[in-house]
Parts: structure tokens; sequence; C-alpha cells
């Protein structure tokens, strides 16, 4: 696993977002409880949610060199830290105290933006010295929201904007056995002339919806083909390889959305 270098010194590693020279690093959508609410509707799906994602999060720790000894100045989880709406359930707590206890110990400073599913969520870091909750969080020129909402304005000197709630994937044919297989990908565009990168979903029983089909949940997103198609696509590999597409317009086939 590599980080992928793009415009502004920041780099794609897997389906998080790094930017070395503030030693800061962001995810989105852990949605903590995914699990629990699957099996409550009935779903069979395979236990470990909560391992895969925290070995995730060591592969990519590893591969920036993140550890105790050496940790991030600041890791961001860019809303939806848990799944369910209402009061925390038993498991969210368990998995959610889980969770920052690994983030508490490779980064100086925890900040969940808190996202549309995401209420209640202020009562964890009452448990948690260095975790610090806030609806969005300015770091720099990096301004990081959730996406369930679009802004009333852009704070002054902010160059990107970084939103996750969208779980953008894209649908890829295998030219070997024509199957089409969903990966996770990252979008970067505009947003009212700045630039805006939208991250997949931290989830791994998340996969995410197609934006080749679907249409976005993001207001920031543009909802018609030919706005969208200006995105550049980043697709990840199930390894955490970040691969660079190019246009999203390049993928869009006539007919491709309902």
């Amino acid at each position: 696993m590599r980080p992928l270098a793009i415009e502004g010194e920041l780099e794609l590693i897997d389906v998080a977002l790094h930017a070395p020279e503030l030693g800061a690093l962001a995810v989105a959508d852990a949605h903590l409880g995914f699990e629990e609410a699957l099996h409550e509707d009935g779903a069979l799906v395979p236990s470990g949610h909560l391992e895969r994602l925290l070995e995730r999060l060591q592969r990519i720790f590893e591969a920036l060199g993140v550890s105790a000894e050496r940790p991030l100045e600041r890791v961001i989880v860019n809303g939806d830290l848990r799944h369910q709406f209402g009061p925390l359930t038993a498991r969210e707590w368990t998995e959610a105290r889980a969770l920052l206890r690994v983030l508490e110990a490779h980064a100086r400073e925890v900040v969940l933006v808190e996202g549309n599913h995401d209420g209640n969520v202020r009562a964890l870091a009452r448990h948690h010295e260095r975790v610090r909750v806030c609806l969005d969080d300015q770091l720099g020129g990096l301004w990081f929201l959730h996406g369930d909402e679009a802004p009333s304005a852009i704070p002054k000197g902010v160059h990107t904007i970084v939103i996750g709630h969208e779980h953008p994937a894209v649908g890829l044919r295998d030219p070997v056995t024509g199957r089409v297989e969903l990966y996770k990908c990252f979008l970067v565009g505009r947003y009212r002339g700045v630039r805006l990168i939208v991250q997949p979903a931290l989830n791994p029983w998340t996969q995410g919806h197609n934006v080749l089909r679907e249409r976005p949940l993001s207001p920031l997103l543009p909802d018609d083909e030919d706005g969208l198609g200006n995105f550049d696509v980043y697709p990840v590999a199930d390894d955490g390889t970040v691969y660079r597409f190019g246009p999203l317009r390049g993928l869009l086939g006539a007919g491709s959305r309902p």
C-alpha cells in the first residue's frame, strides 16, 4: 500500500486522506453499529466488522510509519462515526470506545466531525481527553465537513473542502469475466470555485453506491452527468492501492444513469 500524491501536497492512501505537511489523517463514515443494525433487520452478514475496520486502519498507519512513538498531530473522523439514529446502543458504545482508543494511540488529537447519524456522539468525548467533537473542522486551508448539508458560506482561506456522506464507489467491468465489480473511490472536483474531495466510507460492509448509475446524495455534488463528469475518480483496490483514472466522464456511458 503506497500513498498516491495529488495536488495540494495531499495523499490518498486506501480510504484515508493524508496531509503530510500538517501531520493529519482523515477518514469518514465508520458507521459503527452497522453490523448490529443489519442483524436486527434480519440480514445475514458475517461478523467481524470492527476487527476488519481496525485492521484496515492499522495497515494505513503502518504504511505511513505512524505509531505511538511517531504519532500524527490529528486524526479527523469526518462524520457518521455511528450508524443508528437515536440513543447510542451498547454495541455502538463498545465499538466507538475501541476505535477511539486506537486513534488516540496514533494521534495527539482526535476530531469527530458530526454527521447526520451522529446524534448523542458528544457523550463519547467526555470519556476521552484528547477527543473533540465539532460540526466542522478547519486545518490550514483544508475544511472538513460531513457533506449532508450545503454550507451557507466557505470560510476565508479555505482552498479545499473534504466531505464524506456520499460513500462513493464506481462499478468497473472485468475484461475477462465481464462482471461489474464495485470499488470504493475518491472523487475530486470543484464546489463554488473551491476544490472538493469526497472520501469513500471506512466501514468495510458499506461498499458504497455506484456514481455511474446513482444520483449523488450530497448537495455539494452536481446532480447531472456533465457536472459530475468533470470530477476525477480514484478507485481503491481491495489491497488499499489507489488508482488515478482521470475524469469520471471517461466512464460515464450513454444511459448509465436510471
